[in-house]
């Protein structure tokens, strides 16, 4: 029960700690807008509609950490997690950012795996691994592209 209950106050501070030590403050400025909604609010959405309305995803043994069945850390990890995808994109190589966003579309859907098995997570059985890697790709596609059309990024 401890890790279940520790496994996102850790990620958050990390991630924290993390943004704080490679993000100069001026970037950060313009950056956490896009985190908080790109990032936090996106999650929430997204947690909404593949959980409570299609049913294909369910957060659990949240304890004291939760509203509604909604993860609150989770969505202000995502908030961090936007921040860290953005400032260290790569602006000068297409190619290369289609890797970088396919690596980090790789990295959320292996973390769901953790928190799957720490019991925090639960997914329909068929939505692991392509659907929702197809998802976590989406998803930082969009952010991608808000970015590049609100010229935060080139």
């Amino acid at each position: 029960m401890a890790a279940q209950l520790l496994v996102y106050p850790v990620l958050v501070v990390v991630l924290g700690v993390l943004v704080l030590l490679t993000v100069p403050k001026s970037r950060l400025d313009a950056l956490l807008p896009f985190g908080v909604v790109l990032g936090g609010l996106l999650d929430y959405l997204y947690s909404e509609f593949m959980g409570p309305l299609l049913g294909i995803t369910a957060f659990k043994n949240l304890g004291f950490l939760q509203a509604s069945g909604h993860p609150l850390l989770g969505h202000i990890a995502w908030v961090f997690i936007v921040v860290l995808f953005l400032h260290f994109w790569p602006e000068d190589n297409r190619y290369l950012g289609s890797l970088y966003g396919l690596a980090w579309a790789l990295l959320a859907t292996g973390f769901s795996q953790v928190v799957r098995n720490l019991g925090v997570f639960e997914y329909a059985p068929w939505f692991y691994p392509i659907p929702m890697l197809l998802l976590f790709i989406a998803r930082f596609a969009i952010t991608v592209w808000a970015a590049k059309r609100l010229q935060l990024l080139r």
